[in-house]
């Protein structure tokens, strides 16, 4: 006769993960929720994105062009949808069949979960093989991760990122995968932003994962053509380039280069030489990126690619910087398994920098009618995410150069098993693992 604890032995570790990533992204949707719609300024912003997209799932399913639709905000004034068809089809049109405050805490928690698994893999990424430490670190990865501006910001306003971020981190788990790029294709079909990945792939000449995310991304465009012929010819036939739908180039929550630059020069006139400014910086973050893959640090060109997308893209606002969200948990293993105090220090400022609105904080204005006049040091607090990842960008390559070695794999990187924490006093985690990553496939 079996007993309650050989029963709950029969229960796959993994199960229980899942199980507790799924009850802890539902309580942390309703707590969003709660505390924002209460909130006097995030209740104004709150489904802000959601109410466009919802109105997309019911355009889609009463036959009219997806963009046509303009959805008035009281806040922002019109807001027109600005995806490929697909996304619509995918996730809108299921989406809206809901009630609106429904949809928006199914949409919320999903998007918890998706973030949960994105810290789990990023814990694999980094070399956490404890399959007990590895659940506890997703958990608490999740609940801390949650308070990061750029999550609070997709849960207020009902943002797709995650999903594409999850996509595309899929492809950075496994080195040799044969299925390496169809993430980023999928990604990039559903939202162009992770096109720069493709390019990625294909400056450290990987060209079977070049090949794949290019055959991903066009199916996706294919079967937008197939199921939205009329919608998709309107956005792949030269919608996709109006970035300037996606709201004012200077507003203060757009953390792109172009966005600083708008608000450095108190000017939203794209003028040509930002485009150049912005090719150079493209350049050479992806030079950046090429560089880490080549010293066996390909997370690490994932992350500057990611860091240069953001920069180089015309908007970029707070909730699309979700993208370092793995950085920040691969440099907090890295800092504790080497006990290296000063990156320890650097990921706790990267966290700051990435958790406290400090320009709102300071009362610089979110959305101006024209671009401000700014000192100096308002300026540096509503540049905040760009002058960050710039300068990661200029510091990444020296601190590679000294850890990571140019063999194509990071064993000289990796610290021994160590001892976990103490738990409530009775006894210790089990140790957390790390084993040497395979070396990079050429």
């Amino acid at each position: 006769m079996s007993t309650p604890q050989t029963t709950a032995k029969r229960v796959p570790l993994r199960v229980i993960t899942w199980s507790a990533v799924a009850v802890t992204s539902v309580i942390l949707a309703l707590i969003a929720a709660y505390v924002y719609q209460h909130d006097s300024y995030w209740s104004q912003r709150w489904t802000v994105d959601l109410t466009v997209y919802l109105a997309s799932g019911h355009t889609v399913r009463d036959g009219q062009s997806l963009y046509d639709l303009v959805v008035m905000s009281p806040l922002y004034g019109p807001m027109p949808y600005l995806y490929p068809p697909l996304t619509a089809i995918l996730f809108f049109v299921p989406l809206s069949f809901l009630p609106a405050a429904t949809a928006s805490l199914v949409w919320n928690a999903v998007s918890l979960m998706a973030l949960g698994a994105v810290v789990w893999m990023t814990l694999g990424i980094a070399g956490v093989r404890d399959g007990r430490v590895k659940a506890v670190l997703t958990i608490a990865g999740l609940i801390l991760t949650a308070w990061l501006l750029p999550v609070r910001v997709q849960l207020v306003a009902g943002q797709i990122n995650m999903f594409l971020l999850l996509l595309v981190l899929m492809d950075f788990r496994k080195p040799d995968s044969r299925w390496k790029g169809i993430g980023i294709g999928i990604a990039a079909g559903l939202k162009v932003t992770p096109l720069i990945f493709i390019v990625y792939l294909l400056v450290t000449r990987r060209w079977g994962a070049a090949r794949n995310a290019v055959l991903a991304f066009l199916g996706t465009a294919a079967v937008g053509f197939l199921v939205r012929p009329a919608d998709s010819i309107t956005y792949w036939g030269g919608l996709v380039f109006h970035s300037s739908r996606a709201g004012g180039v200077f507003d203060t929550p757009n953390q792109s280069l172009a966005g600083m630059l708008a608000r450095v020069l108190a000017s939203d006139a794209f003028s040509q030489w930002w485009l150049v400014v912005m090719v150079v910086v493209g350049a050479y973050g992806l030079g950046v990126a090429a560089y880490a893959f080549r010293r066996g640090a390909d997370f690490l060109g994932f992350s500057a690619t990611a860091i240069t997308g953001l920069l180089i893209s015309p908007v970029s606002w707070e909730h699309h910087w979700v993208y370092v969200i793995p950085l920040l948990i691969w440099l907090a293993i890295w800092a504790y398994t080497r006990r290296a105090v000063a990156v320890a220090l650097g990921t706790a400022l990267l966290t700051a920098i990435f958790t406290v609105r400090v320009f709102m904080i300071v009362g610089i204005q979110e959305a101006p009618p024209a671009p401000m006049d700014l000192a100096l040091w308002q300026q540096v607090v509503a540049n905040m995410f760009p002058l960050t990842g710039l300068a990661l960008l200029l510091l990444g390559p020296l601190w590679v150069r000294r850890h990571f070695r140019r063999s194509g794999a990071v064993g000289a990187t990796v610290a021994p098993a160590v001892s976990g924490p103490v738990l409530g006093g009775r006894g210790t985690l089990p140790a957390m693992r790390f084993a040497e990553p395979e070396p990079e496939a050429r």
